[in-house]
């Protein structure tokens, strides 16, 4: 296929913007808008709106007809400068199917997944239609009330639900430097909406940002790089040739509902809102800001040079050097290997320097994507999701070589996928639309001055780095102690079971979650099954182990209520995660009333219960990402999961793996050393195929109320696979 890498890295025709530098800015107001957007250098916008996107008011988006870039501003602002924001939706609503029904947000113009099609489908039955718009700040520390909520949307102008059409949230930015994002949470349509375009980064900063930049030549040398994948739709009279995003030309399940993969992954490699572009850069240092925004796919990143000139080499990992992630910058930098690569899953953020001060001048390098084992060019729509670097990664070396074959001559690649970016080394000068990087060549990186840096902005109020060689994360001591011990299956349904499921009272889901509880009821009983692992769950003083089986129930697998709201409280026979389709329908001449269905509650006397944490303490959660033959756990491998967590960030202590051939689990913690285990705050980790992690999690002071926490496959998000945790106030000395 031919490659050309002929559209230039866009960063002048993003929306960049800083709040200041010595108060507080007050307030942003941003409106969700339908716009007619520029896919690609070549090719003018339509005339129609093809695109979602948030609009900074005052901006000189908000005055274009047409835009450059469907994706959201780059917000910069100072870490604890607090600031106001406030969310309108400014997109239509559709028109009803018949009297008396309600009217939901219009579909986004990306051809997407059509929500009826879930009456014939198992995994989108429940799903509720789109009332509106959610803004949820990942990675942010606020409180529950500016968090997002899924269902307290900013609906359309003048629906009939008493929703208001705009939300006004407020953000502490009391937090570490940190690269965030913004993106829509919307209840069982945040994967649409956000592949609609409904995305923009926001970046906390201090004076860790200063010193690093001092080091590496100054702040032009930062380049944010918002990675995500699509599909061109066909042309048409509306949309001439890459002027349109296909959704459901990713989602199998849309031309097949009696099997294949509800997850969407796409043809074209993207980054910030261009197929894969080149960036003009000197032989200096530059800082990465790497954010994974796709729906589902995960990338295994790299620097490749398929042409070995640089050194005689065509894998050059060793140029990169991770100093950051999530939750900001690690205890000490994490030099990547020449033959290494860096796993990035959707939701997760990685702050990488690349060096290029020994990189000869008109060298080509390319940032590489080499998570395609098993992939076939010729059948895309059987492309499977992450499991494991094993099963899913083609490892730097002589075969990822033909993966990343490039003649740039031909413009010929042998694998599209395999190529995200292209860095042109060049001696001229070159302004990146904007960003001045005629400076004179920098020298190379200092490791022991950025280790410095890593180590002087290594605490904050919920973790501390221990001294030595190299520093590990540990609780800061002024807090509580660990207050819980938790265990959550990320549940695959690996064994391919129908039907009602013993263990949740409801229906084998494709993918779901489950909080556990110790077992009460005896062995015999259908709802009991047993793990080889012993979590502890009612003696927080000792950490998680390998065990002989021990007995488990599920406490709770629904993000809603599974039994009717009024007493007494009858068990519904149909999926209990019921969408609002059926609660909209009223007689002509009433107007419909809006209501999702039920949030799930607390009910300790019947075994229910939610998940509440103390503000100000540490909870080890155990996640474990295994499929439901619990007889033989390894015998398949589900999908990786990226679990995120609202509001906190958290330490991974240890890992787990299924042994082959077994139903054990052994340790493996540090056995990828460029996952950072126990030396970076996540607020996002990937549970790979069959593994179980132990994190350290902390509940920060001051911040109380709902919060959800979900898988990062936005499809999975959508499909069920969320639960939430209510934050309580510390009781009063």
């Amino acid at each position: 296929m031919l490659l050309k890498f002929e559209n230039h890295l866009p960063l002048a025709a993003l929306d960049v913007v800083s709040t200041g530098q010595t108060s507080a800015w007050g307030c942003v107001t941003f409106s969700a808008e339908a716009r007619s957007v520029k896919l690609t250098d070549a090719i003018a916008a339509p005339k129609d709106p093809n695109a979602w996107c948030y609009i900074r008011s005052g901006s000189p988006q908000e005055r274009a007809d047409k835009l450059e870039n469907y994706l959201g501003p780059v917000i910069n602002v100072t870490r604890g400068r607090p600031l106001k924001t406030v969310w309108i939706n400014r997109l239509p609503s559709m028109t009803p199917a018949k009297a008396g029904d309600a009217r939901a947000l219009a579909m986004p113009p990306i051809n997407p997944f059509p929500m009826e099609f879930g009456e014939k489908v198992a995994q989108f039955k429940s799903m509720n239609y789109s009332l509106g718009v959610v803004t949820h700040l990942h990675g942010g520390k606020v409180q529950a009330t500016s968090d997002g909520w899924p269902l307290h949307p900013a609906s359309y102008d003048g629906n009939p639900f008493f929703l208001p059409s705009y939300r006004q949230y407020l953000y502490p930015n009391d937090q570490r430097a940190a690269m965030l994002w913004f993106h829509d949470h919307g209840m069982d349509n945040t994967a649409p909406q956000v592949h609609a375009g409904l995305a923009g980064l926001y970046f906390v900063r201090d004076e860790s940002d200063a010193e690093i930049f001092h080091l590496i030549g100054g702040e032009a040398q930062e380049l944010p790089l918002v990675i995500q994948d699509r599909w061109f739709a066909e042309p048409s009279a509306q949309f001439p040739a890459f002027t349109a995003f296909d959704y459901r030309k990713g989602v199998p399940l849309a031309d097949n509902p009696d099997g294949g993969r509800p997850e969407f992954l796409g043809g074209v490699i993207v980054v910030n809102g261009r197929p894969w572009p080149h960036a003009h850069v000197n032989p200096n240092v530059y800082r990465l800001r790497l954010l994974n925004g796709s729906n589902a796919r995960t990338y295994a990143l790299t620097i490749a040079d398929p042409s070995a000139k640089s050194g005689g080499k065509v894998w050059r990992g060793d140029l990169l050097t991770a100093i950051g992630n999530d939750g900001g910058l690690l205890c000490e930098a994490a030099p990547v290997g020449e033959m290494q690569y860096l796993l990035l899953a959707p939701g997760e953020r990685l702050d990488v320097l690349l060096d290029l001060t020994s990189v000869p001048p008109d060298t080509d390098l390319h940032l590489v994507n080499l998570a395609l084992a098993g992939y076939d060019p010729q059948k895309p729509e059987d492309a499977g999701i992450f499991q494991t670097d094993d099963e899913s990664v083609v490892a730097p070396g002589d075969e990822a070589a033909k993966l990343i074959a490039y003649d740039a001559n031909t413009f010929d690649a042998a694998e599209p996928l395999a190529h995200v970016l292209l860095f042109q080394v060049r001696a001229e000068p070159h302004d990146h639309g904007g960003s001045d990087h005629s400076k004179a060549p920098a020298p190379e990186l200092a490791i022991d001055a950025l280790n410095g840096i890593l180590r002087r902005y290594a605490a904050d109020e919920s973790f501390h780095a221990l001294p030595g060689a190299h520093p590990q994360l540990a609780p800061n001591p002024v807090n509580a102690q660990v207050a819980r011990n938790r265990f959550v299956l990320l549940m695959n349904n690996t064994a391919g079971l129908g039907g009602a499921s013993p263990h949740t009272r409801g229906p084998w889901r494709d993918t779901q979650m489950w909080e556990l509880r110790p077992a009460t009821n005896p062995a015999s009983d259908q709802s009991v099954f047993s793990l080889p692992f012993d979590a502890h769950l009612g003696d927080p003083s000792r950490r998680g182990e390998t065990a002989g089986p021990v007995a488990y129930q599920v406490s709770r697998a629904f993000f809603f209520e599974p039994e009717d709201p009024a007493p007494p409280h009858a068990p519904r026979n149909e999926d209990p995660l019921w969408g609002i389709a059926t609660e909209n329908a009223n007689p002509a001449g009433f107007p419909p009333v809006f209501r999702y269905p039920h949030i799930y509650r607390n009910q300790p006397a019947s075994g229910r219960k939610v998940a509440k944490p103390t503000e100000g303490t540490y909870e080890r959660w155990y996640v474990a990402n295994i499929g439901n033959d619990f007889s033989n756990l390894g015998a398949k491998k589900p999908d990786m999961h990226p679990f995120h967590m609202h509001l906190v960030n958290f330490v991974v202590l240890k890992r787990w793996k299924v042994k082959d051939g077994g139903n054990q689990f052994e340790e493996t913690t540090g056995g990828r050393p460029l996952d950072f285990d126990g030396v970076a705050r996540h607020d996002t980790v990937r549970a790979q195929s069959n593994e179980l992690l132990e994190l350290l999690v902390h509940f920060p002071r001051g911040y109380t109320g709902r919060y959800p926490y979900h898988c990062h496959l936005v499809e999975h998000e959508d499909m069920g696979m969320m639960l939430h945790f209510e934050v309580q106030p510390r009781s009063p000395r």
